[in-house]
């Protein structure tokens, strides 16, 4: 049986201030500094905590770039489940290499006709759920991964910006982050602005289907999550991998924050907003560091 979320030191993650773009304000919710090192402990542990009693001689499933999968192996085994992780070629090496090492399993699927890398790991993960063998959790249309920071992430950020927050500008998935944050920061005040940024080529919001770099992030449209919670998002923003990956380095040679190329494709968003704004409070999420990127900053000119 797994402890109480707190006990294993998930949340309470810190904030930090950057200067002022145009006298707005903006913050960054730095989640690598979270248990297993990304925001994505939370949503394990939420997921794995509330799994139906009849899945026990299941094996758990997922589709995963890499920081889920990793936090979900860790919960799984904390509750003696077997658990399987499916990746796929996009995946960085660290990420892979830190799988092995935490000896969570894992399968790379291959791209099927006509779906990109992200739908055919989904559409394995349904098929093994449909053999009966396997629970696909679906961190994709989850109930408690919502919950997690509609619990958590939100009541943080609140506390930590003493409610002065005026947008909460979140990268865009599964959907889970954004949801359950904006569900929670919206209760509190009305005016605040939930922001949902993902990388171009993905179609959540956005409108040309193409490849991108950004694994963390994006979808072939609309997650169950999203789909079923629109209201909550106020704004979107498409961003493109080399600014991403840009905005990221900045981040770090600037400031000294060793962060995820998500963080910088949000952050960036975060700058547009400063630009055209007063009077802003704009609390990023920093969904992990940058250590599982070291190929595309290496690689990046």
């Amino acid at each position: 049986m797994l402890k109480e979320y707190y006990e294993y030191g998930i949340g309470n993650t810190p904030i930090i201030e950057l200067p002022k773009i145009s006298g707005n304000r903006i913050i960054l919710k730095l989640e690598m500094e979270n248990f297993l090192k990304s925001i994505k402990a939370r949503t394990a542990y939420w997921m794995i905590k509330n799994l139906p009693p009849y899945v026990k001689d299941k094996t758990i499933v997922e589709s995963s770039s890499g920081n889920l999968g990793y936090a979900l192996g860790y919960f799984c085994k904390e509750n003696n489940f077997r658990f399987l992780c499916l990746i796929d070629k996009s995946i960085t090496e660290q990420k892979k290499n830190r799988l092995i090492e935490a000896g969570i399993e894992y399968i790379c699927v291959k791209q099927e006709d006509d779906y990109d890398l992200r739908t055919s790991r989904i559409r394995q993960a349904n098929r093994m759920m449909e053999s009966g063998q396997y629970y696909w959790v679906n961190q994709y249309d989850n109930l408690y991964g919502i919950m997690a920071h509609e619990q958590t992430t939100g009541p943080e950020i609140w506390k930590q910006t003493e409610g002065k927050i005026t947008h909460c500008v979140c990268s865009m998935g599964s959907g889970g982050t954004i949801i359950g944050t904006g569900k929670y920061l919206k209760r509190m005040s009305e005016t605040i602005k939930i922001v949902g940024v993902e990388p171009f080529g993905s179609t959540i919001y956005g409108t040309i289907d193409a490849s991108y770099i950004n694994a963390g992030t994006g979808l072939y449209g609309k997650p169950g999550n999203i789909a079923r919670n629109s209201s909550i998002i106020d704004e979107s923003f498409i961003i493109e991998d080399r600014n991403s990956i840009y905005y990221a380095k900045e981040l770090q040679t600037k400031f000294g924050l060793n962060v995820g190329i998500s963080t910088g494709m949000a952050y960036a968003a975060a700058l547009q907003i400063a630009e055209k704004d007063q009077n802003a409070v704009i609390l990023v999420v920093a969904p992990d560091g940058g250590d599982c990127y070291e190929e595309y900053f290496t690689n990046f000119v």
